[in-house]
């Protein structure tokens, strides 16, 4: 085997490999690096690198040097970008307060839900449609308090109310899918699996329930928190559910038999995010005991206890490689931290309320939050900079995010009003 050919993937960040087998085949290799950084030793990666991959002679050392730099280049500048936001457009569908929304991937299809039972299909960005008013789903009786869409295509709408039901909505034609019974109480989370065709949903019963979603039944009914089932997430495998509640315990599930197999009991408070990394090695969750805990899933250990918030930690995110976490909370601040190291990389200071979320861009390198002082800021994820302070909420920001390519970001407040924002160059 020799080597031909030697580049880069920006996203997620990797090395790609092209070499001949000895017969003349040409094959392909993908190194990911995705902890790679501005702080890596890149003289040390190379020389790692080198021992390790045996398609890489000792010659193509400068190169490699090289097209690390210019990864770490690259990332940079994306990271301090100086591509302002403008307000697009500023929606008000609900007459009572909207509790949540969801977006699909290139924010051209949102979905608000409300106290006033309804949900809200948007499509901000089509200038023809104005009239926030059409595309009402109705059906649930009581508060609706989660919408998500199903990934990546977004075909399928997915709601859980305070009427004790799911529901699932076919996002285009509007019509429904689906009424999922079986909790006791109030549904206050929802989740589609990576492939889509279950969800699992999580309420104030103290359960969380796993659906079919073609059937309309339950696949398993996950018992054992004795407490309000606060969050729940799927790992990329849809093998495993982690559970978060306000007993204090996070729960982590097999799927494939509706069984307990772990139960992480460090935290002294309500969980209020549970999160795998994308290969599903990693488990974050974080409480309202002010921390943030970084788990080994294989073996249930806590690989880092993040202790800087003051307050309780409202908001948790990997990035998309899984190589940073970023928390917030009601002491106003964010903070970004390592997961190989559990270090701290920044502080995000800036906001003079608490702040409830934290999302990152695509990329990692850029993130954004949303804060009670009415403001949501735009952040260079290495350096900790505010690139922007996003302002004209006239109440607490509850919640934000970002299209998929970061040309959108979308932000939703208290005073009743969703604001869409587009990026556009100086």
């Amino acid at each position: 085997m020799h080597l031909l050919r030697l580049y880069l993937r920006y996203f997620p960040p990797a090395l790609r490999l092209e070499y001949a087998l000895s017969r003349g085949q040409v094959q392909r290799k993908t190194i990911d690096l995705p902890h790679v950084s501005a702080e890596t030793n890149l003289q040390l990666l190379v020389g790692q690198l080198l021992a390790r991959e045996r398609l890489l002679p000792r010659a193509v050392a400068p190169k490699l040097n090289a097209l690390l730099h210019r990864l770490v280049d690259k990332q940079l500048q994306h990271a301090g970008a100086r591509e302002s936001f403008r307000l697009h457009s500023v929606h008000r569908p609900h007459s009572l307060p909207t509790s949540n929304f969801a977006s699909n991937k290139h924010a051209r299809l949102v979905a608000t839900c409300s106290y006033d039972k309804t949900i809200k299909l948007l499509r901000p960005l089509d200038k023809r449609l104005t009239d926030d008013r059409a595309n009402t789903l109705t059906g649930h009786d009581g508060v609706v308090f989660c919408v998500t869409f199903n990934r990546p295509h977004a075909k399928l709408l997915l709601s859980g109310s305070f009427d004790k039901t799911c529901r699932v909505w076919d996002a285009e034609s509007r019509a429904a899918r689906g009424v999922y019974r079986g909790h006791e109480g109030e549904v206050v989370g929802a989740e589609f699996s990576p492939a889509g065709d279950t969800f699992g949903s999580c309420s104030m019963d103290c359960t969380a329930i796993i659906w079919d979603v073609e059937t309309e039944s339950e696949q398993f009914t996950l018992v054992g928190h004795t407490a309000e089932v606060s969050c729940l997430a799927f790992d990329s495998t849809q093998k495993l559910v982690a559970t978060g509640a306000c007993d204090s315990t996070v729960r982590l599930w097999d799927v494939r038999y509706g069984a307990c197999f772990r139960s992480l009991e460090a935290h002294e408070g309500e969980i209020s995010t549970v999160m795998f990394d994308y290969p599903s090695n990693l488990l974050l969750s974080s409480s309202a005991d002010r921390t943030c805990k970084i788990w080994d899933v294989r073996n249930g250990k806590c690989l880092f206890d993040l202790r800087d918030h003051q307050g309780e930690v409202t908001s948790a995110t990997f990035n998309a490689t899984g190589a940073l976490v970023a928390s917030c909370g009601a002491d106003g601040r964010a903070f970004i931290y390592d997961t190989l190291t559990g270090t701290r990389r920044a502080v995000l200071h800036g906001h003079s309320k608490g702040v409830a979320k934290v999302v990152f861009d695509m990329h990692g390198s850029q993130l954004l939050t949303a804060s009670a002082d009415g403001m949501a800021r735009l952040w260079n994820a290495y350096s900790g900079e505010c690139l922007q302070v996003l302002r004209g909420h006239d109440e607490e920001v509850f919640s934000c995010a970002f299209s998929y390519d970061g040309s959108v970001a979308l932000t939703i407040s208290t005073d009743n009003s969703l604001r869409v924002w587009e990026r556009e160059n100086e």
